[in-house]
């Protein structure tokens, strides 16, 4: 019988810490398909969103996501010209600042964004809202420099 008692103890102890990772582990799921709650003081979207690439219907919202490692899903983002358009920026993966700049050289001169994001850890969302006028501008993320890309109005 004295050996009994050390492998009960053991066991009830093995068997608790199983039942809290599977506490842990329950908490952390989602099953909601992938919806996510704003942050304070953010709004959902309204108006289609468009895929990446084209111009948005009514020109009141547009979409890009950061990617895993330091990648937007894509390197052309076209909005409605004269327009003010919300982008979101959806931040599936990392620590990212969405901006927009009138052009690269504005940009890699040091001058201030058009528009730009409080940085924010995955998950989450970050919106601007810009009117631009037709032409090519530019984004990128003001942590990783080098993950940007071309903002069409037109």
């Amino acid at each position: 019988m004295p050996i009994l008692t050390p492998v009960r103890g053991r066991l009830f102890v093995a068997l608790l810490a199983l039942a809290a990772a599977l506490l842990l582990a329950a908490g952390c799921s989602n099953d909601s398909g992938g919806d996510k709650t704003p942050t304070a003081g953010q709004t959902p979207a309204t108006g289609q969103t468009p895929a990446a690439g084209q111009t948005p219907s009514g020109g009141a919202t547009a979409e890009i996501k950061a990617i895993e490692g330091t990648k937007w899903d894509t390197a052309e983002l076209r909005i409605a010209a004269d327009t003010a358009v919300e982008i979101t920026a959806d931040i599936t993966a990392g620590f990212h600042a969405f901006a927009v700049f009138g052009s690269e050289a504005a940009a890699q001169g040091g001058e201030a964004p058009l528009a730009e994001a409080e940085a924010c850890s995955a998950p989450c969302q970050q919106k601007v809202t810009v009117t631009l006028a037709a032409g090519e501008h530019y984004f990128r993320c003001q942590i990783h420099n080098s993950m940007d890309g071309t903002l069409i109005a037109e």
